[in-house]
């Protein structure tokens, strides 16, 4: 059985791509040039300290960190290439206890 394996486009070409301001994917093209069609939100909530960013660090840069820092709301972007093509995939790692409902409301519309 063959597998297809991910790798960060920074990693390919050696250039950030992380660095974008533009957030709208519905657009035929993404801002690095990747399809709208292949552009994707994940937002992230549940409660606080059960582990959202422990998991979103695990699953961007492999590593653990075991002392606990508070999220207020952290948002993150990898362009991947897999078979040819460019997936990019923005993570929105939000706060357990949001004090502000307002937040979470927007968080939940700009998720897909």
């Amino acid at each position: 059985m063959a597998t297809s394996e991910a790798t960060p486009a920074d990693d390919v070409d050696g250039t950030n791509v992380a660095s974008s301001t533009n957030d709208d994917c519905e657009v035929s093209v993404c801002d690095e040039g990747t399809p709208a069609k292949n552009c994707f939100r994940l937002v992230l909530l549940g409660s606080s300290k059960v582990g959202k960013t422990a998991l979103v660090t695990r699953f961007l840069d492999n590593r653990f960190d075991d002392k606990y820092t508070p999220t207020i709301e952290n948002f993150h972007r990898k362009i991947y290439n897999i078979r040819g093509e460019s997936y990019r995939l923005d993570l929105l790692d939000t706060s357990g206890n949001n004090p502000f409902p307002a937040m979470r409301r927007l968080s939940l519309v700009t998720g897909r």
